[in-house]
């Protein structure tokens, strides 16, 4: 979960890196702290790093497995190794945490999207440059070069009738396998035959 993050100046992209780097060969916890949601300090373990995303194991409160996370890496400010719940997380199994078990190209979203929903049916998107504090959770359904076309679900647990374009480089943030996700999936049953007509691709 989220928590308060204390102000500070930027790191460098080399220190960012080498930390993410370290989690990446170590499973060593880190803490990050992005740009686009100041307020917000995430946990995760690095699983892969590309030139423009990173793949996380999310955990929650710093202690406990919540599937995966990909974050922007030029959205990040701070990222520090955070090693409090490192005894505990090592005597818990799985540890360390594994690579989803489905094929994902860390430098395609199309992959990445795609691969999350093959694994657990949603995936959870943010665009917080332009809509920050929202997330949609849903199916990928269409897709073209530069949009995706997403059936959400509602904040009440409901599919929505209709699509929702996202353009692609808008996104900030994808996740996929975590508790929420899940939950809402439970509540809101597996993804609805489509009946509306095919949208516009543009």
């Amino acid at each position: 979960m989220s928590q308060c993050a204390v102000a500070q100046k930027k790191q460098s992209r080399k220190k960012l890196l080498a930390t993410l780097r370290e989690s990446l060969e170590t499973s060593t916890p880190v803490q990050l702290r992005r740009a686009v949601e100041p307020e917000e300090v995430l946990q995760g373990v690095a699983l892969e790093l590309s030139e423009d995303w990173v793949l996380l194991a999310g955990l929650r409160e710093g202690a406990y497995l919540n599937g995966y996370q990909i974050l922007r890496v030029k959205d990040l400010v701070d990222v520090v190794p955070e090693t409090r719940f490192l005894p505990f997380l090592q005597r818990r199994r799985p540890w360390p945490p594994a690579r989803p078990a489905v094929d994902l190209e860390l430098s395609d979203l199309r992959s990445i999207i795609t691969a999350g929903a093959a694994a657990a049916e949603v995936v959870s998107i943010s665009r917080e440059t332009k809509r920050p504090g929202t997330v949609l959770i849903g199916a990928p359904i269409e897709w073209t070069r530069k949009s995706l076309w997403l059936l959400p679900i509602t904040p009440q647990c409901r599919w929505e009738q209709h699509l929702v374009q996202v353009k692609l480089k808008d996104l900030t943030q994808v996740g996929f396998g975590g508790d929420y996700e899940a939950a809402v999936l439970d509540v809101a049953g597996p993804v609805p035959p489509r009946t509306d007509p095919a949208p516009a691709l543009t």
